[in-house]
């Protein structure tokens, strides 16, 4: 796999298509295209393990599957629980700042039973203020 090369896997049956917009030996980055459009995921690599692991390897391209399969998960979530995130969303941010860490930690905290990286939490925030 390459940087901007597609990745399509199966997950409980669903069609699940991104692509790999940044790839370095520490770095990878995937957008998801299909079934869900707006989240993407990314993943780093500590100086001190790189000998070990690349995301330039088969190790990477296993990652970007899972971060893409992570993607699917959350984009299905969110489908699922429209209406409850949306009610979440607008008690924790009432005020519309949306820029509180406090108010961003105690709504992802409430609203996700999984964990929500930073990067993606502020898709999630423009994909539920739209």
């Amino acid at each position: 796999m390459s940087k901007n090369q597609e990745l399509s896997i199966k997950v409980d049956g669903v069609d699940v298509i991104g692509e790999i917009i940044y790839r370095s030996e520490a770095d990878i980055a995937i957008r998801i295209t299909k079934p869900y459009q707006g989240l993407t995921n990314r993943c780093h690599i500590p100086y001190f393990s790189r000998p070990i692991h690349s995301f330039l390897t088969d190790y990477g391209d296993k990652m970007a599957e899972n971060l893409l399969k992570y993607l699917y998960e959350l984009g299905w979530y969110m489908e699922k629980n429209r209406i409850f995130i949306k009610l979440q969303f607008s008690l924790h941010f009432y005020d519309e700042n949306f820029s509180n860490w406090e108010s961003q930690d105690r709504f992802f905290n409430n609203t996700f039973p999984f964990i929500v990286p930073v990067g993606t939490r502020e898709e999630v925030i423009e994909m539920l203020k739209g």
